[in-house]
């Protein structure tokens, strides 16, 4: 009796809790959508920018809360409830039909594809994103240029579009099909701070793309950085050599030809090596391998004669060199490690300025990868990819220097991608 009770007590207080949306449409819009702007600034600002809590910027949350409060709440739901409401009498009534009466209302289909072309082709260019440029202006600068933020909306407002409508045409095609009219702002919200939670995971530690994830809007900036995070794997620096194992460095070089990394992979696996790290490259007509293996103590000595006595390595120049692990107490635990991503038009000095500005902050290169890429305008393009770590806990402003310097060489080297990523380091070493 007593479960029963309170089963139905339960009901009741989800009831009202449910009803809220549809009793109050506007305060629940305005209140939904200032706290969900305030936590996707919260998220990027701990998740992304790495800030303490002691360190978190309170009044720019507050200003991007009120943009929420205002702006997302209140003036969209004032467009997309009663003024949509009266230009499109058909718009809610053709939102509770299921899906084959909606495919048969042409009157309702019409209505819905103009309603997405108002708002995306008309609201957003023309009074959402000079309003959001604006409000960054202000709340990510000390001495904020109202007109410096429209120019620099002008400049990016075709990308910023097409990322608009990359992702909203869709979001708001099945936002107006099938929500409630009390239901829209919170569906355009639940999408945005999704989106902002998809990009914190993603980019996580990503200091040199914070201000432009700030704010949680999908422009042309956040869905290059979405593109970014999908197309490339982070690679941290990789734990200490096995102790149970003998550590070989093969280097093996010869004329150019099909097959030359199976050959050799079959064969060092046939002799009981493992590959964990590797590198091949053709360069000219010369094709390069280099690798890390690990291999058994007890076949260690026979393991390169092997190699070079199999017939299908012939023509192969192979060489090797034995490795150690580090000695206990030879290193200090690294604090943090950083993966930074430069492309930039091919020139020479490129590799030497970044990575003398990596040392000149302390930083440590456990792994630096560069190649040349085709790059947009058809012409060539350099790739520095490098894995550091650092032997000390940098603070933010240590960081932010960091960053900034990379960002700098944007200009004096043209560089296209400045991404820096950091993580903070439990159990690994560093020289």
């Amino acid at each position: 009796m007593a479960s029963t009770a309170s089963a139905l007590a339960s009901r009741s207080i989800w009831n009202k809790l449910s009803s809220v949306p549809a009793k109050y449409p506007f305060a629940f819009g305005v209140a939904f959508s200032g706290f969900k702007t305030s936590f996707s600034d919260l998220l990027v600002q701990t998740v992304v920018e790495q800030k303490e809590w002691k360190e978190v910027n309170w009044k720019r949350n507050g200003a991007f809360a009120a943009f929420g409060f205002i702006y997302l709440g209140g003036i969209q739901y004032v467009l997309y409830v009663p003024v949509f409401g009266r230009m499109f009498p058909q718009a809610a009534a053709f939102a509770k039909k299921d899906l084959r009466a909606k495919i048969k209302d042409r009157v309702g289909a019409f209505q819905l594809v103009a309603q997405v072309f108002i708002d995306q082709f008309i609201h957003h260019p023309i009074a959402y994103f000079p309003c959001f440029y604006i409000t960054k202006e202000l709340v990510m600068n000390p001495q904020p240029d109202i007109w410096k933020a429209l120019e620099v909306y002008r400049g990016n407002m075709f990308e910023d579009w097409k990322a608009l409508w990359k992702i909203w045409v869709p979001a708001q095609i099945l936002n107006f099909a099938f929500m409630p009219m009390y239901m829209r702002i919170p569906c355009v919200a639940t999408t945005s701070l999704v989106w902002t939670c998809i990009l914190s995971a993603m980019r996580g530690g990503d200091l040199a793309h914070g201000e432009d994830m700030a704010g949680g809007a999908i422009t042309g900036a956040t869905l290059m950085i979405m593109k970014e995070g999908l197309g490339s794997i982070l690679t941290s620096p990789a734990g200490d050599l096995e102790r149970d194992k003998s550590h070989v460095v093969l280097t093996a070089t010869g004329r150019d030809k099909t097959g030359w990394v199976a050959a050799l992979s079959r064969a060092v696996a046939n002799e009981g090596g493992n590959v964990t790290h590797s590198k091949m490259v053709r360069l000219g007509h010369e094709f390069i391998i280099q690798m890390h293996v690990s291999v058994p103590p007890e076949k260690s000595r026979q393991f390169l004669k092997s190699l070079r006595r199999n017939p299908q390595l012939k023509g192969l120049d192979i060489r090797s060199n034995s490795i150690a692990r580090r000695g206990t107490g030879s290193f200090e635990a690294p604090q943090m490690s950083f993966h930074v991503r430069c492309v930039g038009e091919d020139k020479v000095g490129m590799l030497a300025a970044i990575s003398e500005s990596l040392r000149d902050h302390g930083l440590s290169v456990e792994n630096v990868m560069t190649e040349l890429q085709s790059s947009k305008t058809h012409g060539v393009d350099f790739v520095v990819q490098a894995d550091c770590v650092s032997c000390r806990h940098m603070s933010h402003d240590e960081i932010m220097n960091l960053v900034n310097e990379l960002s700098d060489m944007r200009e004096t080297l043209n560089l296209d991608v400045v991404d820096v990523r950091v993580h903070r380091l439990d159990h690994q070493a560093c020289e």
